[in-house]
């Protein structure tokens, strides 16, 4: 069935982008040359629309295929997912074969170049998104999709798999930065067979302990295995959720919590977790199971989650780290048939799940005394201390609050780790009123003034850093945006402790002897990066302590 399911796959791509694919760079060349080079171009768009949901006119616009491409037929920039899509794409007309070790190794070098700025490497079409993609690059909630599709049938070859996987190992030290995913002839096929848009999510669904709602629309709720659900967001990924909701964020702190406890406690997960909440076109129970109420089977027409994306894609996660694990856990769901719905219910259903409050980690720092001994320190030097979630600083030239008291801390603190997990994650520094890190950072010996004057050295630090954002380019701007924490670190335990641990407002001399280390601890690290990791990311370079360990280890304090 190749060549049948190639010829079909062929006529989809041409019903959905001719006249979309810029095939000017191609004008004097043959017409299978033109051909050939439409459909691998029409492919790369394609899988886009799949993956995405958005248009075949804008995924059209996101192909970079043609001279200097590095190997990305494809950069699209989804930025309400903040996700970087990048593309290769290879046409066999046969319908054999699969993609070369020299092709997959092409597309890393262009992703390396692209993570590290490395603009002048890529063609004018690469190079007219810089500004955008340089942007995202800056966010440290990106995350990166890498996908080669291909008309052929074989799987990737051994040596392939490895290269891709000695990349993504080395690039997600710290947290599911980047993913991967390789999709050949049946899954091209499969795409097309459900048309651009993907086909209604229908799934049998099994409910254990459940029950029903039967005014005044239906609905069933209960608990589902947790493996299940990483079933359904490998099959259908982003069709499985509402298209106005947020997609699955990756590694947030949230998402890297979910993630502990379906590895190390699965069986607490359902009293940790706030489940999932799903809508339906139809749902109708199966005889099987009877009237028992411990265990049914629902069968589920066109189902979407409307609340509870981050659990769906962290469950995922965690059952490709620890099938093991997640098998043993169960979530709580709710499923809305829509059947006997008003028109417009399920917009508010996915409105108001999505617009209630939440508790945070630093929330719970309300209940340490030590917070309220510092504000009262801080209000008699005239400063306000904000440590309260929903309270806000009054103005900034004379206040500040938890996360930049927190920031401050870490950074004066004498080891990098903490500096490190500051970037990485703030809210595992509140995790534990009664342990370090917490109670390293906020104890008895800290007091009011002093913890101001840190707080303005942070700041100072930022003003310079800002600088370089401004004028750097590639990992020099990197570099600013994403070791801030490494460099305030650094800054900190270069200075005068009668400047670091002072009190109040810093002098004009103190203020330039902070800009012109920060300056000098700037340059340096960025030689030393350079030099020690010269392909990182520095995303994700920033947010490994052991890494992060060896710069400090290289670093000198300027004279």
């Amino acid at each position: 069935m190749s060549e049948l399911h190639v010829r079909q796959i062929k006529a989809a791509l041409a019903r959905n982008f001719n006249g979309l694919v810029d095939m000017s760079d191609y004008a004097s060349k043959s017409a299978d040359d033109r051909e050939k080079a439409f459909l691998s171009r029409a492919q790369a768009a394609f899988v886009l629309t799949y993956l995405t949901g958005d248009s075949p006119e804008e995924l059209a616009l996101s192909i970079t295929d043609g001279g200097q491409d590095n190997g990305l037929d494809a950069v699209y920039y989804h930025s309400s997912e903040r996700v970087i899509y990048l593309v290769q794409s290879k046409w066999r007309s046969d319908g054999s074969g699969s993609i070369s070790r020299g092709e997959v190794q092409k597309f890393i070098q262009g992703f390396r170049d692209l993570i590290n700025a490395r603009w002048d490497r890529f063609n004018d079409t690469i190079q007219a998104r810089a500004t955008a993609l340089e942007s995202a690059l800056n966010d440290a909630s990106i995350r990166i999709v890498l996908v080669v599709v291909y008309t052929g049938q074989q799987p990737l070859g051994e040596e392939v798999q490895q290269d891709v996987d000695d990349t993504l190992r080395e690039v997600n030290d710290t947290a599911e930065l980047v993913s991967f995913q390789a999709l050949r002839q049946t899954d091209i096929y499969s795409a097309v067979s459900q048309g651009i848009e993907g086909a209604p999510v229908d799934l049998d669904v099994a409910l254990y302990d459940w029950g029903q709602v039967r005014e005044p629309y239906t609905a069933f709720y209960g608990q589902v295995a947790a493996s299940d659900v990483a079933h359904w967001y490998t099959a259908h990924q982003g069709h499985l959720f509402a298209p106005n909701i947020r997609m699955f964020l990756g590694p947030t702190d949230v998402n890297a919590s979910i993630v502990d406890t379906l590895s190390e406690s699965p069986q607490d997960f359902w009293y940790f977790n706030n489940g999932i909440t799903a809508l339906c076109r139809s749902v109708s129970k199966k005889p099987i199971g009877g009237s028992s109420k411990e265990t049914g089977i629902f069968e589920c027409h066109d189902l979407r989650v409307v609340n509870g994306a981050q659990t769906v894609g962290a469950i995922a996660n965690a059952f490709e780290r620890n099938s093991d694990a997640v098998s043993g856990a169960r979530v709580s769901i709710r499923i809305v048939s829509l059947e006997s719905c008003p028109p417009g219910f399920d917009r508010l259903i996915t409105r108001y799940n999505n617009t209630q409050n939440r508790i945070d980690r630093r929330d719970f720092v309300a209940l340490d005394p030590q917070q309220e001994r510092l504000r009262g320190e801080l209000q008699l030097e005239g400063v306000q201390y904000v440590y309260k979630s929903g309270d806000a600083v009054g103005s900034a030239s004379n206040g500040f609050d938890l996360a930049e008291a927190t920031v401050a801390r870490a950074c004066r603190h004498s080891g990098i780790s903490t500096a490190v997990q500051a970037k990485r994650e703030i809210g595992r520094l509140w995790e534990n009123l009664n342990e370090a890190p917490y109670r390293v950072l906020f104890n008895p010996s800290v007091n009011g003034p002093e913890l101001w004057r840190q707080v303005l050295i942070i700041r100072i630090v930022e003003e310079v850093l800002a600088v370089h954002r401004k004028d750097g380019e590639g990992r020099h701007r990197l570099l600013a945006v994403h070791g801030n924490r490494v460099i305030e670190h650094l800054v900190m335990q270069c200075l005068a402790t009668n400047i670091t641990d002072g009190h109040g407002e810093l002098d004009s001399d103190e203020v330039s002897e902070v800009k012109r280390l920060a300056n000098s601890v700037f340059l340096e690290t960025l030689e030393i990066v350079n030099r020690l990791y010269p392909e990182a990311y520095l995303g994700s370079l920033f947010k490994n302590a052991s890494k992060c360990r060896r710069l400090g280890e290289e670093f000198l304090c300027p004279e």
